[in-house]
């Protein structure tokens, strides 16, 4: 191979990956499953620590989804600000089934971040039956 076809490899296969990507808008609709449910880290506009691990965030509009830690994350109770960070990847969107690393901060200093997978997206129903602590 040339040193031409060596050095283009790489941005060729990056561009054939990426093409092969969704995009924000596409519909992620299998031939016999149901859309993904999804929400834009930065459409976040409230969260709430739940039970257990459960982690309950509002994006714009009505949709709360429940998000699950790995294990314990601390300072949530005192949180100010949530920051995803997609793993893997830089996407700003997270689906039910994705995972992120939630970076926790407060007024006297950020935290180590844990691990969280965004477990489903509530119905209206379910988002109504929350209990005010819960509810974002």
């Amino acid at each position: 191979m040339s040193r031409l076809t060596i050095a283009l490899a790489p941005a060729v296969l990056t561009l054939v990956l990426a093409a092969c990507a969704p995009g924000p808008a596409t519909d992620l609709t299998g031939s016999t499953g149901p859309a993904r449910a999804c929400f834009y880290q930065d459409d976040v506009s409230s969260f709430q620590p739940g039970e257990g691990r459960s982690i309950y965030v509002r994006a714009v509009g009505a949709d709360i989804f429940e998000l699950t830690a790995t294990a314990h994350c601390r300072d949530l109770d005192s949180a100010d600000v949530l920051a995803f960070t997609p793993v893997p990847g830089p996407a700003r969107r997270l689906c039910v089934g994705d995972h992120a690393l939630l970076s926790v901060s407060t007024s006297v200093s950020p935290s180590a971040p844990c691990r969280v997978e965004v477990t489903r997206r509530l119905t209206a129903e379910e988002a109504a039956a929350l209990p005010d602590r819960y509810r974002p």
